[in-house]
């Protein structure tokens, strides 16, 4: 018998489950491919049986899931407050939560449409979509999240059980109450009978809806499954209950798994007001539940390793990744008529090589991580500290919202742009410049002359970041005051050329905004007496550099015709995402020298230790 463990001792069993359990549904996902069930996209093959053999998992599976998730986050309450809880859960789950609403889920979405609605392919038929989709009418209905729904929950039930957690003594109340009423055989006897009262009287009229706000069946079986995780983590005696009767669970299990199939093959399944139906997927759904708990609590607990960090970390993004990669592998795939198992072998290893694939790539860029739902490295605040930024405790934090507009402002411009190419149909971006977007042959110009106008002022806004943040690193008065007033003028000049939208010879106002070319180079001016960045100088001076070239070439200065109508607009898009996309990442640094400087140095003091500079 495995001795007492101290409540804040890792649980390796339980990251192992989970694991496990996300693997499992991935694999679930792939198997509704092939499924009798309305699914999100069908294989050209489809089998009947599938209808029975998806309750090897689906009884016990998210139950697990909810009851892992809830003994999780009981972990994180003994290191942590209430109120640093409840932002812990908010910083992991709300990013990755936005992203994957507009980006994951709409490419789902819009493969569907096409495949059951009928909705036109191309640039032209996903604008159409993500415009009724979006529109008044599509938003109506509510904002799709497909499989993000059980974040959501988690979400959710966490809040309910931070809640929970503040009463005084409640917790640990539950956590009695549970231990000493789950003891010997009604710890298997207890569970099953709720779950059969749930299953037998809320299913019938709520079933499962995969939307909070009614989905009550659900509710019952999953946050009670998440608070029941939450209650006994460190209540060793439930635990090794379940050890000492994982042989009987797992015999139990094996025993109603069949009948469970021939209840939902058989047509008389629903006799007897469907009590035995019910009675079998609560014994299956408990037992499945207590045996994988009783032999990971056995085996696993202490079995830890670089394999099971590995994957611990990779689960999350997986999960997020997987169903969009799987959908568009359908979409691709099922052309070819390829046989079902090859076909399924090939579903298998698109789904979890592409999502592998994706952490691989994400889990290298600082930038996106808690997209993800990853933490930032080292403990680093993301992609600014924004706590800092709300609640001002150090230093320079005006200046610092000031750099934070500036790495915001990039992205805003590229997205935009994006977005506008998707509005214009037939737009060549080999031809057109991007002025046109917001011209009189767009379709919807206010996208980008709207976008533009908003970045210019935001870039104007950054630029007086930038002279405020060298000013605070050097003392450098006069470059500080030259820094902001070429960003003044490169962001007025983009805001006021989308009051005269192009032909109009007004538009040329936008020049101005190439006066940021200069910018690299004089912040190298103003940091010249820093010696602690050298790879921030070095990328200025690369960016110069590469600029100055591309105004050569499109200057038609050397090499003639290398620059020519056929090819003009992607020389355009590389020059463009060359001028402002150095300012993001330039601002981006700044803010984590004028952070570092800030809590390194005692208020009042020189922010420099060489250089007598104010606050």
């Amino acid at each position: 018998m495995n001795p007492p463990a101290s409540p804040t001792q890792r649980r390796y069993d339980l990251d192992w489950i989970r694991v496990g359990a996300f693997g499992l549904l991935i694999l679930y996902h792939v198997g509704l491919v092939y499924g009798v069930y309305d699914w999100h996209i069908h294989s050209a093959h489809t089998f009947e049986w599938m209808r029975e053999a998806i309750l090897v998992t689906n009884p016990w599976r998210l139950t697990l899931l909810f009851l892992v998730s809830g003994a999780a986050l009981r972990f994180m309450t003994f290191r942590r407050t209430p109120r640093e809880v409840a932002r812990a859960r908010f910083e992991r789950l709300v990013p990755p939560l936005i992203f994957g609403g507009l980006v994951l889920v709409p490419i789902q979405s819009w493969i569907e449409s096409m495949d059951k609605g009928g909705w036109p392919g191309g640039v032209v038929g996903f604008v159409a979509w993500l415009s009724h989709e979006f529109g008044w009418s599509g938003l109506a209905d509510g904002v799709p999240v497909n499989h993000l729904w059980f974040i959501v929950y988690i979400a959710v039930y966490s809040l309910v059980a931070v809640i929970l957690w503040r009463q005084p003594g409640l917790i640990d109340r539950l956590g009695n109450g549970l231990e000493k009423a789950l003891t010997g055989p009604r710890l298997l006897v207890l569970p099953i009978l709720y779950l059969f009262a749930i299953r037998w009287l809320l299913f019938p009229w709520f079933g499962l809806t995969n939307t909070l706000h009614n989905d009550w069946y659900n509710h019952a079986l999953s946050l009670v499954a998440f608070l029941f995780g939450f209650s006994i983590v460190g209540r060793e005696s439930l635990w090794r209950t379940m050890e000492r009767y994982r042989w009987i669970a797992l015999a139990l299990a094996a025993v109603a798994l069949p009948i469970m199939m021939v209840q939902v093959w058989h047509p008389g399944a629903r006799a007897f007001w469907g009590v035995p139906k019910a009675a079998v997927y609560g014994i299956d759904q408990w037992a499945v539940i207590v045996a994988i708990l009783g032999f990971g609590y056995r085996h696993l607990r202490d079995r830890g390793g670089p394999a099971l960090s590995y994957l611990t970390q990779a689960t999350f993004p997986l999960y997020l990744a997987h169903q969009t990669v799987l959908v568009a592998a359908v979409w691709i795939i099922r052309p070819a008529n390829l046989p079902a198992p090859v076909e399924l072998l090939s579903l298998i290893a698109i789904t979890f090589v592409g999502s592998l694939a994706i952490y691989e790539v994400v889990r290298r860029i600082p930038a996106i991580r808690p997209l993800w739902g990853l933490k930032p490295l080292d403990g680093r605040p993301w992609p600014l500290d924004l706590h800092a930024l709300l609640k001002p405790q150090v230093r320079y934090h005006r200046r610092r919202r000031l750099l934070g507009v500036g790495v915001a402002a990039p992205l805003l411009a590229l997205t935009v742009v994006a977005v506008a190419i998707l509005a214009y149909p037939g737009f060549n971006n080999a031809t057109q410049y991007l002025s046109e977007l917001g011209g009189a042959t767009a379709k919807a110009p206010i996208i980008f002359n709207g976008g533009v106008f908003v970045a210019g002022v935001m870039a104007g806004l950054a630029g007086i970041g930038f002279g405020l943040a060298i000013y605070a690193l050097t003392g450098a008065r006069v470059a500080a005051w030259v820094i902001a007033i070429v960003f003044i003028l490169a962001g007025g000049g983009m805001s006021a050329s989308t009051l005269w939208p192009w032909p109009d010879p007004r538009h040329m106002v936008i020049n101005l905004a190439l006066g940021i070319q200069l910018a690299p180079m004089l912040l190298l001016w103003g940091l010249a007496k820093r010696r602690d960045l050298p790879r921030l100088k070095l990328f200025l001076a690369v960016t110069f550099v590469v600029m100055a070239i591309l105004t050569v070439l499109t200057k038609h200065l050397v090499f003639p015709g290398t620059v020519n109508d056929a090819n003009v607009g992607w020389w355009e898009r590389l020059y463009a995402i060359v001028l402002v996309c150095w300012v993001g990442v330039a601002a981006w640094v700044l803010d984590r020298k004028l952070l570092s400087v800030a809590t390194e140095s005692p208020h009042g003091r020189p922010a420099s230790a060489r250089f007598d500079v104010p606050a």
